[in-house]
Order: C-alpha cells, then structure tokens, then sequence
C-alpha cells in the first residue's frame, strides 16, 4: 500500500510540475535525419525536422521550449540551433576543436549537454569538455581521457530580433578536472527561479555541485560519496522528483 501511495504522490507532482511549464514539451532525436517528439495531451506525435543540414541528435543531444512548449534551442552536445535545427549566431563548434573533430561535430555521450532557463528569455548551455591538450595526451601518450572541462555559454533569446545569440561563449566552470564524460543533471531551485548542476568526477562517486542564478554561477564544491562508482558509460543521473 504504502509503494502505491508513493508511486500516485510521484505522479501527482509530476503532473503539477507539468502543468506549471513546458519547458519539455519537445523532444529533438534523431542520426542525420531528424525528428521532434512532442508530448500532446491526447498523445506523442513525431513531425519530421525539415532542414538544410540536419545535426546527429543522438546521446549527448539537448533541447528546450518556452513556457507554452514551443520549441526554441536544441543542440547536438557541440552546437546550438534553432527551432529550425539552424545554428543560432555563435552557436557552432562550443567545445575545443580536436575533441569536436574527432566526433565529427556532435557528442555521443550520454547527459553531456544542457539547456537551463531563466528569466528575460536568458538561458545557459552547458557541456563538459575535452582540453586540446587532454585530447593530445589521452591520444598520443596514453594519458588520463577523463574531460577535464566544463563549459556554459550564455543564450540571449531577445538578440537579432529573436533569434538568438550566444552572447557568451565557452566560460570555463572547471579546468584541469577530472570529470565523467556522461552523468550531468540539473534540478530547479526551490526558489522557482535559479538551477543547481550536478556533475560526476572520474573514476569515483563524488559529484560536483552548482547553482546557476540569473546574472552570476556558483561553485558550491565536491559532494564526497562512497559508492556506488558507476562504469562512465552506465549509469544517467536523475531527480526522483523535479518541478521546472
């Protein structure tokens, strides 16, 4: 009794939750040619994404609607586009260029990639990231291959009359880490209004912490756990429960 007493309470807030904003209303997938999932009350529809050049919206891929869910930025894990899948004014090539070459432009690392909003039409993308150097040691000489970056960008929806523009480019969160290339999640602040980031270390269980407010970002340092340290490809973080 009491588990399905828990499972309806989960349901109810995600329900809540929903209801508030549609910030997930659309999903962005798909190997070259692309699709939008969009979650309709009377069900799922997929509408073929209609474009020039059509990104790899595959594992590391993100994207974000507006409050009503209308689809607004998506990424690949490197890039920002638009509703139309079109770079938005400096959204090309947001990580290092030998990590970004290598992968042919687009990650395939699970939650490696981020949109978070705020207020004014303001949003932050944020990736972890590979250094030239890390790449060059990782792959000549048989280094640490951990991403020892992580990088946000700052979005300014209200720019060239809506359409966007990467207003800040590739700010560094971290260098010289050692960080998990996959395991990034993000949970709203009780405040309704700013976003805590959580982001796994290397080879062990710890987390590193964020909060990223409406003008400023905050390092609140590394949460220390035990266990379980998870394979770098097993395991996705995630909030058992999380309005947005």
């Amino acid at each position: 009794m009491k588990k399905v007493l828990a499972l309806c309470s989960l349901i109810l807030l995600y329900s809540i939750c929903n209801a508030q904003k549609k910030h997930g209303k659309v999903w962005v997938t798909g190997d070259g040619i692309s699709y939008e999932i969009i979650f309709e009350d009377i069900g799922i529809i997929n509408n073929y994404l209609d474009t020039f050049y059509s990104p790899y919206f595959h594992s590391g891929n993100s994207n974000i609607c507006d409050t009503n869910g209308n689809l607004i930025l998506c990424s690949d894990g490197y890039n920002v586009y638009d509703s139309n899948a079109n770079y938005i004014d400096g959204g090309d090539t947001l990580v290092p260029i030998l990590r970004y070459n290598y992968r042919g432009g687009s990650s395939i690392e699970s939650q490696s990639s981020i949109f978070l909003p705020m207020d004014s039409d303001k949003y932050y993308f944020i990736t972890p990231a590979m250094s030239d150097p890390r790449f060059i040691d990782c792959h000549n000489n048989g280094g640490s291959c951990y991403f020892d970056l992580l990088l946000y960008n700052v979005i300014d929806m209200k720019a060239n009359a809506g359409a966007g523009k990467v207003v800040k480019r590739m700010q560094p969160l971290m260098e010289n880490a050692e960080l998990r290339k996959t395991q990034m999640m993000a949970c709203r602040h009780g405040n309704g209004k700013d976003w805590w980031l959580l982001k796994q270390e290397g080879d062990n269980a710890n987390v590193h912490t964020f909060l990223f407010t409406q003008d400023s970002v905050y390092d609140y340092g590394l949460q220390i756990f035990n266990n379980p340290v998870w394979h770098v490809r097993q395991l996705k973080m995630a909030f058992s429960s999380c309005c947005s």
